[in-house]
């Protein structure tokens, strides 16, 4: 029996054989095969046989690759060569040693060839030593630098970076071209990988260019062109997490090399340059590869390295400024412009924190209605027209759009910049709103068949703020009871008959001059304790209205110290007016009815709220 040990960039192994093994890049035939994991080795290269005396037959499957064995003999490519064990031998950057096993029984074995073959023996199998990996020396370095600051220290190794082969004028010119026409290619697409692949090639007289981008420390291609259909796609995942960790390009330059032996004669030479983001993380590498005759054109020569690194950096600076403006494109959608621009400074302020926010909920009333009579296009051009108007007013007041729902807005403020004046702002914010509805209105009143009229709900409090979407799809906002709440006062403006309430907590911030009424404590559908609201009308309402709310508080004052007589007494002038002139108002309305019902029932205790039963 065969005791093999095969060390390569990624593999250490020592295992045992018997009969006719195989080994190669390629599948399996009709012997039993070792499969190595290195690119400079034949995808069928090596037949080995045990032969009586303690020798070997070993046999070249190579069409193009030799064998070279330690005292420097070859076996050309199609060879056979019968040697006596042990041998030393070298096939590309795979070093193999056979001798005879010492225990013809030893664990991982392969049966003789005459033997029936088990199902789990039609490759050899194999124990793992520790053995260090093969320490590739081969490879020289080139510090790379991110455009903003230098990553580390370079370390001078043979092969440094030389400045003996200047690039021509005419030569730099055509590098620049190619550059540029790449930035007119949208960074990140499948075009600009693959053309940034071929550019590679093309600049530098490569045989294979690949882009790979890297993910949870997993490498995949994004991009490959090779320069003839012959080319075969691979790489190195040893050489790719040395220049991940390392950060800086490898190239093999055979030149600096103190002498190329016969085993390098048809080794294939490498450039492998990063790719930085803006956070100056390794995410992807370009990757070169000269196969055809690579020693006899020198591998990789350091200006060639330099083009390869430079041009890493420059699709590094695409992908950071494609990313930055998809951010942006992202921003403006929600945020105003001044925020976008404190954004771009600071990206931590998207990340998760509680804080203080106002809160905004707004509807289109009778939106089911609408829906169906005006049909899906003439419902989408009027939403548009009105999302569109009312998102600049939440713009305007430096709010932030969380969300559209149907014909609904989701809007805050005091994140993620700090506003002092937050409740003002989406007060002011949602009186704008109201406003504009007046244009609308002319606008699609015909069309619509009726007033257009809009419900908003505020509330101020404690909420979870950050961004808990994708990398796809952003997703900022609050979550929290604050944002319940909200979303219930939005739905109480339904029962009550009004277009705009706020909850206390939100009143207790407005400056005084912005007037209200306030409503009552109402409970709310969903929510455990019941909640002050008010009526916000704005800065200097009507005459008429102030004494209409002052008339409504008084009442509601009586109404709360159980006065209910008087209550009614209050209300009976409000409710004739509002009959004579067409109007009805819903708290004056609920509060004459819940006046009437503890007259009739004397409920002991008393809760001086105003219920609202339904959403």
């Amino acid at each position: 029996m065969l005791k093999i040990q095969l060390r390569n960039k990624t593999q250490n192994t020592s295992f045992v054989a018997t009969g006719v093994l195989e080994i190669g890049r390629g599948p399996q035939r009709e012997a039993p095969r070792f499969l190595v994991d290195d690119p400079t080795v034949s995808r069928d290269q090596l037949r080995v046989e045990e032969v009586p005396e303690g020798r070997i037959r070993l046999e070249n499957l190579s069409t193009s690759r030799p064998i070279v064995l330690n005292e420097g003999q070859a076996i050309p490519p199609g060879s056979v060569h019968i040697l006596t064990l042990p041998v030393s031998l070298t096939v590309g950057m795979t070093r193999i040693e056979l001798s005879i096993s010492e225990s013809p029984h030893a664990e991982g074995s392969v049966p003789p060839a005459s033997a029936p073959a088990e199902p789990a023996a039609s490759q050899p199998t194999w124990v793992q030593e520790d053995i260090e990996p093969l320490e590739d020396r081969s490879y020289q370095t080139i510090a790379s630098r991110p455009a903003r600051q230098a990553v580390g220290e370079a370390r001078r190794l043979p092969g440094q970076l030389r400045t003996d082969s200047p690039l021509d004028s005419e030569t730099l010119a055509h590098w620049l071209e190619t550059v540029l026409a790449l930035q007119q290619t949208t960074a990140g697409s499948k075009d600009f990988y693959r053309q940034t692949a071929q550019a590679m090639v093309e600049l530098i007289d490569l045989d294979l260019g690949l882009v790979l981008l890297r993910r949870n420390g997993a490498w995949a291609i994004a991009g490959a062109y090779a320069g003839d259909d012959r080319v075969s796609v691979r790489y190195s995942r040893t050489l790719l997490s040395r220049v991940a960790d390392e950060r800086r390009t490898f190239y093999l330059d055979f030149n600096s090399l103190a002498e190329v032996t016969a085993s390098l004669v048809d080794v294939d030479a490498a450039v492998v340059s990063p790719i930085f983001d803006a956070r100056e993380e390794v995410v992807g590498a370009l990757y070169g590869m000269r196969t055809e005759s690579a020693v006899r054109r020198g591998g990789i020569q350091p200006v060639e390295a330099q083009l390869v690194q430079l041009l890493a950096h420059a699709i590094g600076s695409d992908l950071v400024r494609s990313a930055a403006t998809r951010t942006r494109v992202q921003f403006e959608q929600f945020f105003s412009p001044e925020l976008v621009r404190e954004l771009e400074r600071d990206t931590n302020l998207l990340e998760g924190r509680s804080q203080e926010v106002t809160v905004l909920f707004s509807d289109l009333r009778g939106f089911t209605r609408l829906s169906q009579e005006l049909g899906p296009q003439v419902t989408c051009r009027l939403l548009r027209d009105m999302m569109e108007r009312l998102t600049e007013h939440i713009a305007g007041h430096g709010g932030v759009i969380v969300d559209y729902a149907g014909d609904g807005i989701l809007a805050m403020w005091n994140a993620p910049s700090s506003q002092t004046d937050h409740a003002l702002r989406a007060c002011s914010a949602a009186l704008d709103m109201l406003g504009t509805m007046t244009d609308l209105n002319a606008r699609w009143r015909e069309t619509a068949r009726g007033n257009l009229a809009l419900g908003i709900g505020i509330n101020t409090g404690i909420v979870q703020v950050g961004n808990t979407g994708s990398s796809r799809r952003f997703k900022y906002g609050p979550h929290g009871h604050t944002v319940n709440l909200a979303s219930r006062v939005q739905d109480a403006t339904k029962k009550l008959g009004l277009p705009l309430l706020i909850t206390d907590a939100t009143r207790a911030l407005l400056p005084a001059d912005l007037a209200v009424r306030r409503v009552g404590r109402v409970r709310l559908p969903g929510v455990h304790e019941p909640v002050v609201l008010h009526e916000l009308q704005g800065r200097n309402p009507p005459l008429r209205w102030q004494a209409q709310r002052d008339t409504y508080e008084l009442a509601l004052e009586q109404y709360e110290r159980r006065e209910w007589t008087r209550v009614c007494e209050s209300l009976v002038p409000l409710l004739q007016m509002f009959e004579q002139e067409g109007y009805q108002d819903g708290p004056t309305l609920l509060l004459m009815r819940r006046a009437g019902e503890c007259l009739e029932a004397r409920p002991d205790p008393f809760e001086a709220t105003i219920e609202v039963t339904t959403k």
